[in-house]
């Protein structure tokens, strides 16, 4: 019988390169057993502290308007400056405001008509001398509603000057009787017995 020649053992297949994403799964650190279970109720800690903080404060009707007619369209801010520090006006913040008009119709008042025409004309609870008409506080009567008006008084003795909004009770519900309002409060032409007559029209005490 003749003999068979050798075979040689077939070469084993080289095993396909590993994918570089593969590899990188490989090499990854993995998460330890013990962290498993702080991943698994982080969620739901996350909701329950969530559920702990205090929802944001939404501005009321009045706050919301004075601070748009102070911000923008009455440009309070370009004279008295953003948080009432003062400008080209004078200062309304840390009680200013209150120190120049006790009274909040005063301060109304000051709004409609502005600075008297004549310079050195005293004005306020400081009898201090006003710089007239042409370089003074210009008159907002004729340019901003009624309800703007009170809802900017308000804002600058509230959020500006730091008045309590309890001693302003009267001015908010005047703001909120929007069927005994004028449009506008003529120039000139409101007083405090103006005001204090529409408070008794809405069935607001004085004061």
């Amino acid at each position: 019988m003749p003999e068979l020649p050798d075979l040689e053992p077939e070469p084993e297949p080289q095993p396909e390169p590993v994918k570089p994403w593969v590899q990188a799964a490989l090499s990854r650190k993995k998460i330890p057993m013990w962290a498993v279970p702080v991943l698994i109720f982080l969620p739901f800690w996350a909701i329950i502290f969530a559920g702990t903080l205090e929802s944001p404060e939404h501005d009321s009707e009045i706050i919301a308007l004075g601070r748009e007619v102070y911000d923008d369209s009455g440009g309070c801010a370009g004279c008295h400056g953003a948080e009432g520090g003062g400008g080209v006006g004078p200062a309304l913040s840390n009680g200013e405001v209150m120190a120049t008009f006790s009274d909040w119709r005063d301060h109304v008042i000051w709004i409609v008509d502005g600075s008297p025409a004549q310079p050195g004309t005293p004005f306020g609870d400081k009898n201090e001398p006003s710089l007239g008409a042409a370089n003074g506080m210009p008159s907002f009567g004729d340019d901003l509603s009624a309800r703007e008006i009170l809802a900017v008084t308000y804002y600058e003795r509230v959020e500006i000057s730091g008045a309590a909004e309890a001693d302003l009770h009267d001015l908010e519900e005047l703001f909120a009787a929007q069927d005994v309002l004028p449009n506008q409060f003529d120039i000139g032409q409101t007083f405090p017995s103006t005001l204090n007559g529409l408070l008794t029209s809405a069935g607001i005490g004085a004061g």
